[in-house]
């Protein structure tokens, strides 16, 4: 079996976990709502406006700190957007954790797949 068909396969045990079902879920709830999809898209607008000017080097009025700091409380306010915030994070990790076992593999630090708890790649 090839790298590419090694890949595939772990993006189809990956998209069956727990973790990518409920960020599917939370996805389509964000999706589905129009406030919370309107708000995260105002948010993410206006900090990339502000970003953008602090890497061009200018000076951020205090009115446009306000609005970011009054529009990030209502982020953190919204459930549905917190709900896909979170589901997010655990999928993320879910890949990471994939990833470390993949490096491990790599630096020769893995027993096999049945795992002995003998080696620093089973920890």
């Amino acid at each position: 079996m090839s790298v590419t068909e090694k890949a595939q396969e772990l993006g189809f045990a990956l998209r069956e976990t727990n973790e990518a079902k409920q960020l599917q879920v939370a996805e389509m709830d964000l999706d589905n709502d129009n406030t919370s999809r309107q708000l995260i898209e105002e948010f993410q607008q206006l900090f990339q406006k502000l970003q953008k000017a602090q890497e061009d080097g200018k000076d951020i009025a205090q009115n446009e700190l306000d609005e970011f700091n009054a529009l990030q409380e209502k982020v953190k306010a919204d459930n549905i957007i917190q709900n896909y915030f979170a589901a997010q994070q655990r999928f993320n990790q879910l890949l990471q954790e994939a990833n470390n076992v993949i490096n491990q593999v790599l630096r020769g630090e893995s027993c096999s797949t049945d795992c002995c708890d003998g080696c620093s790649g089973c920890s």
